[in-house]
This record gives structure tokens, sequence and C-alpha cells, in this order.
């Protein structure tokens, strides 16, 4: 039905843009050494391996992790029930209460597991280890809750929210910070619950219909963002219907009630792309005189979940909440 996560396109290719735009057209500084100067190699120990969750793993030229970040790892804000995050978990988890809600035990993955399984090509900028927090060459710091997407789906639940901290090297303003939360979640969509769906749909629409809510979607099915090819086109559709009315739903719950009276919420579909999801948007929402990005969402691709061993249609979204 639905999935939520953090997620940040334009974090990911533009903060990798800081490395590949740095001067090579400085001159060069020539150090000249006095007469009979002596040149002595110094050895300096070698770092010694992390130790994280009563786990050690051993660094090489990929560690790039320092303990200033290693230490967020046990503040699990997550479970704190007072906490803001805590507290939209818990409202997400109760509008899609049939759902199963995982909270991962620990931030550390294969490299593989946040990366290659969920089909990022090998040149994607979020790999560059300007951008990710490594261990060591196999293993990092998760940069999304997707990363468990694939293991997930291989318990056979057919509709589960995951919620997480997550690692990226983002610079620290008024939007980003390197430390942060996601929440994703999933539905299986069998091909043999079409008749089911198309009834679902009827009657989100209909109840979204009698709310004070202004959906702007100008997005359309296209060579840019097309249903995939393994995909039955009436089946996608309907699929992808659930998905808005879905979230839309969710939407309104989590900001209509905050709406001055008399004006009505306004929400805005935006066409997407993800490695991970075809089709695929972005959401918006009009709050306090600007548009406010929520979330990324869309339909996983079939090969990802091939991969796990299951082959029905499945629908996935994405949004985040940040410390």
């Amino acid at each position: 039905m639905w999935a939520t996560k953090t997620r940040t396109i334009s974090t990911l290719l533009g903060q990798c843009s800081r490395c590949r735009y740095a001067s090579t057209s400085r001159p060069k500084i020539t150090a000249r050494l006095p007469p009979h100067t002596q040149l002595r190699r110094i050895s300096t120990p070698a770092a010694s391996p992390y130790q994280i969750l009563d786990q050690i793993y051993k660094r090489d030229t990929y560690s790039n992790t320092p303990p200033a970040i290693l230490s967020k790892i046990d503040r699990r804000l997550l479970h704190h029930p007072s906490h803001p995050l805590s507290i939209l978990r818990n409202i997400i988890e109760s509008h899609f209460s049939t759902h199963t809600s995982l909270t991962p035990s620990s931030p550390i993955v294969s490299v593989w597991q946040n990366f290659d399984e969920l089909g990022f090509p090998p040149d994607h900028p979020g790999r560059s280890l300007t951008d990710s927090y490594y261990l060591n060459k196999e293993y990092m710091l998760r940069t999304h809750t997707s990363a468990h997407e694939v293991e997930t789906y291989r318990k056979g639940l057919d509709r589960w929210l995951i919620s997480a901290d997550v690692y990226r090297r983002d610079e620290i303003d008024a939007s980003h910070y390197p430390v942060f939360h996601q929440m994703e979640g999933t539905q299986v969509w069998p091909s043999s619950d079409i008749t089911e769906i198309k009834e679902l749909n009827a009657k989100l629409q209909k109840e979204l219909e009698s709310c004070p809510l202004i959906i702007e979607d100008e997005t359309t099915i296209s060579s840019t963002n097309p249903y995939q090819p393994t995909h039955d086109p009436e089946l996608a559709e309907e699929v992808t219907k659930h998905l808005k009315h879905s979230l839309n739903s969710l939407i309104y719950r989590l900001f209509g009630s905050q709406q001055m009276e008399g004006e009505p919420l306004r929400v805005r579909w935006i066409e997407a792309f993800f490695p991970f999801t075809s089709p695929s948007y972005e959401v918006e929402v009009w709050w306090n005189g600007e548009w406010l990005e929520l979330l990324g969402c869309g339909v996983v691709q079939q090969k990802t979940l091939d991969q796990a061993g299951m082959f029905s249609f499945r629908l996935r979204t994405e949004s985040n909440a940040k410390d």
C-alpha cells in the first residue's frame, strides 16, 4: 500500500559536486631541503577497528566514519514516547494499522544491501565517500531505510512499515543534518486483487472528495516515468491510484487540522526519478506560504521484488522526518 522514507535526491547529487569542481589551476609550490638533510620514514600505528554494538569492523581505505557520528547510534529517538519523531511515527502507524511495524536493531548494513540490491548503478553519487559513511569497503551506515527492503520482503510480509535512523554526509544547515530519520513501507498486490483494489480506490476517492483538500496532480505516465514492462497496465494504473489516494489521506490527517479555518489543504504531485521505483513521484504540501517537500514514492521495481523471491505487484512510498 505505501511506504515512507527520507529522501532528498538534490542532497545526494548536489553534495558530490562540491568535490568535482575543486580547482586544479593553483600554482605549484616547491619546497627545497637544506643540503645534507636526511629524510626518515615515520611509521604510524594502524587505526584500531571500529567496535559498534558488540561487533568488530576492520578499517581500510574506505573507513570515514568519525566518533561524533558513531556516538549518535545509541540515541534511539524513535523509542522515546514523548519525542516528536516517536509521536509522528505513532500517528502514521495508527493510520496504517494493518501494517506490521519494524525497527531494525542496527544501522550497519552491507554496501550490497544499501545500493546493489536496490539497483543503484556503480557510478551513483550516493556511493561516494563524500556522501556516505563507510566502516570499510564492505560495511557502512545505512543511508536510507530501503537498505532493509529486500530482507523484509523475504520474510513474506505483505504489508509493513520500517522506521529507523539513517546517515548521510550532509553539511549542517536549516534543513540538513548528517543523522535523520525515515519511515518506509510496502503493500503486496497480487494480480488477482484487481477487483479489490478498484473497490478500495473508489472508497478512498469518495472519502478524499469530502475533505477540504485541493490535490494538484498533472503527472502522466510517459517514457520518462513509465509503467514497468513486466506489469499489466490496468493493474499498474490501479496500484498507482491507490498509492496516491493512500498518501493524500495520510497527508490530510497530518496537516489538515492545522490549516487556517476556511482554507483547504493544498497538495502537489510532481514526476520524479528513483532507481528503485517506476513510476515515481515526489509530493509537496503548501505550508506557511511555501511548498514543503514531504516525500518521494513509487511502484517498486519488479527486479528488486524478484530478487527477494516475491513476484506480485508492490506499491511503495517515501516520506521523511528529521532530528
